[in-house]
């Protein structure tokens, strides 16, 4: 379960990427496992003014239920090659368990874009030797209850807490209000799941 990616020129907001700094930036959501969720929308503001919107659906799933362990390395998705460095993130998702719709809205700091242009060593299971990498991956969490984490990653490099956050409650609910107020079907998996053992709002 994979939602979809933005990929752009990932400068520092001054200055054009020189030589040896990542030339890209992913960002992807996810879920702890058995809490599904719908992403409705996901935007990023870039530092030329503009709002990219990434197309959305289904998240990927954490390997733990309680807490946002098992952090790990992202990927994927199109190409925006030409847009800058990402200066907001604007994420709007269905959380199924509950049921509930929720957004969130974040600012990133000039810390983390410099995470996104900074190379560093490091080594993947399937090299035989460490290797220069990016932390070019950036990754949403979102939970039951609208709680939110934001990490940084990369191929052979440890994952970087960014923030943890809150969403709020749409008050149009699903969709904007859209279709009758309906949510996107649970897996019965999912459904079996929390009927069994609850919901952990509190490992948030």
């Amino acid at each position: 379960m994979i939602a979809l990616l933005g990929l752009s020129a990932c400068g520092d907001t001054t200055t054009e990427p020189t030589a040896g700094t990542c030339p890209h930036w992913v960002i992807t959501t996810v879920a702890p496992k058995h809490l599904e969720a719908w992403i409705e929308t996901l935007y990023v503001k870039d530092s030329n003014g503009n709002w990219l919107h990434i197309p959305q659906g289904v998240v990927g799933e954490l390997p733990d239920t309680a807490g946002w362990s098992g952090l790990r390395y992202g990927g994927g998705g199109p190409n925006f090659r030409d847009a800058g460095a990402p200066m907001e993130i604007y994420v709007r998702w269905q959380s199924l368990v509950e049921p509930q719709t929720y957004n969130w809205r974040f600012t990133v700091p000039e810390s983390m874009r410099q995470l996104l242009l900074k190379r560093e060593m490091g080594k993947v299971w399937y090299k035989p030797q460490p290797e220069m990498a990016c932390r070019s991956d950036i990754t949403v969490g979102v939970a039951p209850g609208g709680h939110t984490i934001l990490w940084v990653d990369g191929q052979g490099l440890a994952s970087v807490e960014i923030a943890r956050g809150r969403g709020t409650a749409e008050p149009l609910g699903p969709d904007q209000g859209r279709h009758e107020g309906r949510y996107v079907r649970i897996s019965d998996d999912a459904k079996k799941y929390v009927e069994e053992h609850g919901i952990p709002y509190d490992s948030w």
